[in-house]
């Protein structure tokens, strides 16, 4: 189900880009649809909470770096008692690991004993708790729903930094769109010589290389959020690097030439090789090296995206990175109807 959610996102913003082509101006319904997308979009990715509400969101955000239930806490059995007085339950967790000392731990239901778990009766839920430094023990303090209907859900080691998947995986894959229908329009040119396909494919170029920045600035800033620094040499950033560097030569070598016809032809020529280093640079070279970054050969948890792990991500969740692809994919139709009536009108002009 969630392949087919993310699925339908990118499909649904393909048609609607590729509606009535690239060389007239886009109707004002499809301009107020680009727009509605947007902004949906933005509402579902920075107003649902992790939790049930934000305080519990803040709490879980800053109780749950890298942390595993069965490694880090054990209950103590024998605190485990309702207290009829308080109306809450007794109980108390030991807790081996140094540095989650003097600290808050947020623990997952199904990390708890189920005579608890059956009489708290609030389906998926954490447990709040705070470190009582006289008796070493972290103590009980109140129950946090987690997942209802419009909260993303906890990923420990991402925590609320998951919301800018929304923006950075759809980002990258119209990087390689954009470098695809340059690609596609250089090809068209060298069939026909038809000048308008060599503004295509320099407009898709261009859009391609703006979108290609765009996700190595967002991932840097995941790359902060998660492992300490914004550049660290990972094989997919070190990829996208040169990546950049290839499609920064092909704008090199139009500036180079002054000939219309020969700048069209040499670098449709050099748009189409250049392509072919995509998918490698994209989609394979980052899985055959040890990296930081998800789905690289050291990663066991695949990532968020594709991990089969039950409630990696929510319905929720999954409905707004599949709004993230057809937001952003309408955007770059959008920009590259603009970006070539203006080389269009620009070359007629001279």
């Amino acid at each position: 189900m969630k392949a087919v959610i993310i699925v339908s996102g990118v499909v649904l913003g393909l048609v609607l880009g590729m509606y009535n082509g690239i060389e007239k101006p886009k109707a004002l319904w499809w301009k107020f649809t680009v727009f509605f997308f947007v902004i949906l979009l933005t509402v579902l990715s920075f107003l649902p909470p992790i939790a049930a509400n934000f305080a519990t969101s803040k709490y879980l955000s800053e109780a749950l770096p890298e942390y595993n239930g069965n490694v880090l806490v054990n209950i103590i059995p024998s605190t485990l008692k309702f207290d009829t007085a308080s109306s809450k339950w007794v109980l108390r967790i030991w807790n081996n690991v140094p540095k989650y000392k003097e600290a808050n731990l947020a623990i997952y239901s199904k990390d708890l004993p189920e005579e608890f778990k059956a009489s708290a009766s609030t389906g998926r839920f954490v447990l709040k708790t705070h470190f009582d430094s006289k008796k070493n023990e972290f103590v009980y303090h109140s129950i946090a729903s987690i997942n209802p209907i419009f909260t993303f859900p906890v990923v420990p080691g991402l925590e609320e930094q998951i919301r800018i998947m929304n923006y950075h995986v759809p980002v990258a894959w119209i990087s390689v769109l954009a470098y695809l229908f340059a690609m596609i329009y250089s090809i068209s040119y060298l069939r026909t010589r038809n000048m308008e396909y060599d503004l295509k494919a320099t407009a898709a170029a261009e859009i391609g290389t703006i979108f290609t920045i765009l996700a190595t600035v967002t991932g840097m800033i995941w790359a902060k959020l998660n492992w300490g620094s914004f550049w660290n040499w990972d094989p997919r950033e070190t990829s996208i690097f040169i990546l950049l560097l290839i499609y920064g030569a092909y704008f090199a070598l139009r500036s180079a030439l002054e000939n219309e016809e020969l700048k069209a032809r040499l670098s449709s020529v050099y748009s189409i090789i250049a392509f072919l280093t995509v998918p490698f640079f994209v989609f394979i070279l980052p899985r055959l090296l040890t990296g930081l970054h998800p789905g690289s050969v050291n990663d066991n948890s695949s990532g968020p995206v594709v991990s089969t792990q039950a409630n990696t991500l929510n319905f929720l969740q999954q409905i707004t990175f599949s709004l993230g692809f057809t937001s952003i994919s309408l955007i770059f139709f959008w920009m590259l109807n603009i970006r070539f009536r203006m080389k269009k009108l620009i070359s007629h002009i001279y």
